[in-house]
């Protein structure tokens, strides 16, 4: 279905709008509420006010309210007003103070008068912060612009109503007004998160969203993002008009992402509630769609249905007759092509278009001409064939001449079919056809005598890969490679695998080895990839994708957190790159994925040395944000503070609109904090949050000045910091770190008993579940630092119950195994940790829950488990030298309770041999002053 040029409506609550018959009438109804929604909202806010103390007669205050009010209910905008400004100054504290100031910028509003309503406005969130109609307040300006097409003054509005917390339906509506603006002006990918976000949950917003957002998804071409949408909407919202309002759209992106039986099943689904246009496109989709899954049968009767006369005739009569000649009606299948033929497509003016601007015409005579040929009527087959060489530049000009040559060789007209095949190499010599032209060329010339010309022919052909096996191997090659443009990669890989197989010697071996690893990469089937991409760039070193293939290939060690390999892959990579015209960013991506695991493997000079490299690499300097950004954090890891202080400046100074601006700030920040310059690292924090407002970081930001703060000992302020944290930043992943800041900044000033009513106030009102998780898990892991394990175990279960995302569910795993460690449940720990481990054996949490594995075990009594789990540690995280050396004293632990002390003894000199500034070996040497330590050792046997 094509996307209505109006784009999506706009959204109108059935309740919250009414019609204002005034001179701004259309701006009205789309602005203003309805009593029914107002008063009930008012009552709410003037419950269990007191009168006003001042002794004014109450009921004098009422009518001039209700004066006010009628005029307003009357659309009289500009003397309600006035009225309703005479009465907040007559009685700035009665009840119906706060419904006055609303009304009263509503009426301004009303009245065009935008810059008083937005006075009056900020005035009410300040005055009635706590107000249920102060959210309405906020999303009231980015409604009134957004109808009036003042798109910046709208954005900033409805992005200043979405930072704040407000009823669910009022956040959604300004999620969804943000991404009709967005979308006006020009930018899809803000609308689209808008969209989805005013889709979250169950809004009243939410089918005119997803509506929005497949359409937002068929403009830009993103036919899995068009068809998540619109099967989003149907699923919950099947008979909502904006479900209706689909028609076709989700069919034709399942064809555009080859989802073929997905498309069919849509369009038969929809084909009853369709008329005209949509009915006769419905009928045309299910015939091409079967046609093309080979269920010929199946096509005819959808196919049929198209009347000839409509919009798609020509195009159903085409592929009608291509289904006739499938199966075997020749006679019937040139009756329906002819139709297209002689029925020719008209411009505008319907005038009729020639044959070259009618691909259509075009492409059913060439199968007329195939259909004539099978049906016997040689002489217009012919014919049609020689029409549609005649515009060789055409899809079919190059088909046309083989099959033409071809039928003329048949018909033992050798001098017409020389012709044929000597123009099909002429025009196109790089045709897929071209092989097999050649070679039929050779047969002619030798059927005629002409031994030298059928020569020359023959070795052309050979040239060109032998014909036929070369022009199999195009025609194979494309098949898959078109199964990688569809994204279906797994399907693509063995596919391109078996040309590479079945064609072992053509042109297009190496170039389906390549693109069969790429499959395998796209799929994240890393080690397969890895297989592949090695076997191509050994095999084909010189060739022109090799270069990608090494690239790839490192690619796939990084993906599998091998980073040591990664490092010799790069290495590699960068040591026989050749400069190509290619517009791909090879070399500055390779030394950055170089120093990020030279990074990951605490190598920081070789970290930095590969960084240092990345702005040369490329003539705009692609990356050099990132390179010193990890620069920074490579002199941090090191300890080297002065020089990542320095390095975090610089990117501050040198990249001012980069996105790790405010990423920098809060690093230099936590260094400056580290070494006593904390009005420095406050100044950090509050720059984060004054010109970043929106990053990511400035959430950590407002915590790190409570952090500063606290540390301090200035418990006060670090409160008032966090409550600013949780006050802006509700929903961001630091929300927990600031209630966990809260909690000590209370329990400091002597109120710890306040922290469980506001983690309760805070976690009821964040509605992000990620969000939400993340404060349930630090307040579990609040409740076991405290020593609560019953609780903590409470909280945790609960919380794994839920399903949380899987890092968090991680994270609570692993604090769950210490919760159950401290209240004496290790059988129930050790399951856990080993559930973890087996999960994600490469994951972050991955060491920690190893090593706690042993501790577990050997808490239960399984010290031969315990040492089993401590001796896997240095063979499944090598280069965690810190942890390598804890799971050496565990060893010990658990060859002592086995009775082993020579052993464990052997085991603890090995730990400070190998790792003698580890915390391990100090408690070591603490513990065991009478062991020594003997340089070169060799190391202990394992068990």
């Amino acid at each position: 279905m094509p996307i209505r040029s109006s784009g999506p409506p706009v959204w109108r609550s059935p309740t919250a709008f009414r019609a204002v018959p005034f001179r701004a009438s259309a701006l009205a109804a789309a602005l203003l509420f309805a009593p029914a929604f107002v008063a009930p909202v008012a009552a709410q806010a003037t419950a269990g006010l007191a009168a006003d103390p001042a002794g004014a007669d109450d009921a004098l205050a009422a009518a001039r309210f209700d004066e006010a009010r009628a005029l307003y209910d009357g659309a009289l905008f500009g003397p309600a007003a006035r009225q309703f400004a005479r009465f907040r100054d007559a009685y700035p504290r009665d009840v119906r103070a706060p419904e006055a100031l609303f009304l009263h910028a509503e009426s301004a509003l009303a009245t065009g008068d935008a810059d008083a309503a937005a006075a009056l406005f900020a005035r009410f969130e300040a005055d009635y912060p706590g107000n249920p109609l102060a959210p309405r307040a906020r999303l009231a300006l980015g409604r009134f612009y957004y109808a009036t097409g003042d798109d910046a003054r709208a954005e900033a509005a409805l992005v200043a109503a979405l930072d704040r917390p407000g009823p669910p339906e009022a956040t959604a509506e300004a999620a969804y007004l943000l991404g009709l603006t967005a979308l006006r002006q020009g930018r899809p990918d803000a609308a689209a998160a808008a969209f989805e976000r005013a889709a979250t949950d169950d809004p009243p917003t939410a089918p005119a969203a997803l509506y929005a957002l497949g359409t937002v998804g068929v403009s830009q071409g993103d036919a899995e993002g068009a068809a998540s949408a619109f099967e989003r909407l149907g699923r919950r919202y099947p008979d909502s008009p904006e479900n209706a309002q689909v028609r076709l759209a989700l069919a034709e992106a399942y064809l555009r992402t080859g989802r073929l039986r997905d498309a069919i099943a849509e369009a038969e689904r929809r084909r009853p509630t369709l008329t005209g246009d949509d009915a006769e496109r419905a009928d045309l989709t299910i015939g091409e769609t079967r046609l093309r899954l080979g269920e010929t049968e199946a096509a005819l009767a959808p196919l049929r249905a198209v009347p000839q006369e409509g919009r798609y005739g020509r195009r159903a009569a085409l592929a009608l007759g291509r289904a006739l000649y499938a199966r075997g009606d020749a006679a019937g299948a040139s009756v329906e092509l002819a139709a297209i033929r002689t029925n020719p497509a008209t411009d505008s003016t319907g005038v009729p278009a020639g044959a070259a601007d009618d691909p259509l015409a075009l492409e059913a005579a060439y199968y007329e001409g195939l259909a004539l040929k099978r049906d016997g009527r040689l002489a217009e087959a012919d014919t049609r064939l020689a029409f549609v060489a005649g515009y060789p530049e055409g899809a079919y000009g190059d088909a046309a001449l083989l099959e033409l040559g071809l039928l003329r060789y048949e018909r033992r007209q050798t001098d017409a079919a020389i012709d044929a095949f000597q123009r099909l190499l002429a025009l196109e010599p790089r045709s897929p056809y071209a092989g097999e032209g050649a070679r039929l060329l050779g047969e002619t010339y030798a059927a005629t005598g002409r031994t030298a010309e059928a020569s020359e022919a023959f070795r052309l052909a050979e040239t060109l890969g032998t014909a036929t096996a070369d022009t199999r191997a195009e025609v194979a090659f494309q098949d898959a490679f078109a199964r990688y443009r569809a994204g279906d990669f797994d399907a693509a890989t063995d596919a391109l695998l078996a040309v590479a197989r079945d064609f072992p010697d053509t042109e297009r071996t190496g170039e389906a080895l390549f693109w069969a690893g790429e499959g395998a990469f796209q799929a994240e089937r890393y080690a397969r990839a890895e297989e592949i991409l090695a076997g191509f760039t050994t095999r084909f070193p010189a060739h022109r994708q090799a270069d990608a293939g090494r690239y790839v290939l490192a690619w796939t060690f990084f993906r599998r957190r091998d980073y040591a390999s990664a490092a010799a892959a790069y290495e590699r990579f960068l040591a026989a790159y050749t400069p190509s015209s290619e517009a791909v960013p090879y070399v500055a991506d390779a030394l950055l994925r170089l120093g990020d695991s030279y990074y990951a493997l605490r190598r920081f000079d070789d970290a930095r040395a590969a960084y240092a490299r990345v702005p040369s690499a490329t003539p705009d300097g692609q990356g050099a944000d990132y390179a010193l950004f990890q620069t920074a954090q490579a002199f941090a890891g090191q300890g080297q503070t002065p020089a990542a202080v320095e390095a975090y400046g610089r990117l501050v100074t040198d990249f001012p609109a980069s996105t790790l601006f405010a990423e920098a700030l809060v690093a230099r920040a936590a260094l400056r904090a580290s070494t006593g310059d904390t009005e420095g690292a406050v100044a950090d924090y509050e720059r984060v949050v004054a010109e970043r407002p929106a990053s990511p970081a400035a959430a950590r930001a407002v915590v790190g000045v409570g952090d500063v703060r606290f540390d301090q000992r200035r418990f006060a302020d670090a409160e008032a910091a966090y409550r600013r944290a949780l006050a802006l930043y509700p929903a961001s992943a630091s929300a927990a770190d600031a209630l966990e800041g809260l909690a000590a900044s209370l329990d400091a000033l002597g109120r710890a008993g306040e922290i469980e009513a506001v983690a309760d106030a805070v976690e009821a009102r964040t509605t992000d579940p990620d969000a939400r998780a993340r404060i349930r898990l630090r307040r579990a892991q609040a409740a076991l630092e405290a020593g609560d394990g019953a609780l903590a175990v409470q909280r945790l279960e609960a919380l794994l119950a839920d399903n949380p995302p899987a890092e968090l569910d991680a994270e609570a795993r692993l604090a769950l195994g210490g919760a159950y460690l401290a209240l004496g449940r290790p059988t129930d720990a050790a399951a856990l940790f080993r559930t973890l481990v087996a999960r994600d054996p490469q994951g972050p949490l991955a060491p920690e829950a190893q090593l706690q594995l042993a501790d577990a075990l050997l808490a239960a009594g399984d010290a031969q488990g315990a040492l089993d789990a401590a001796a896997a540690f240095p063979r499944l995280y090598p280069d965690d030298a810190e942890r390598v050396a804890d799971a050496l004293r565990r060893e010990a632990d658990a060859l002592v309770a086995l009775g082993r002390p020579t052993d464990a003894d052997a085991r603890l000199r090995a730990l400070l041999d190998r790792y003698p500034a580890s915390a391990a070996a100090t408690d070591v040497r603490r513990a065991r002053p009478d062991l020594a330590a003997p340089t070169g050792a060799p190391a202990p046997t394992r068990p």
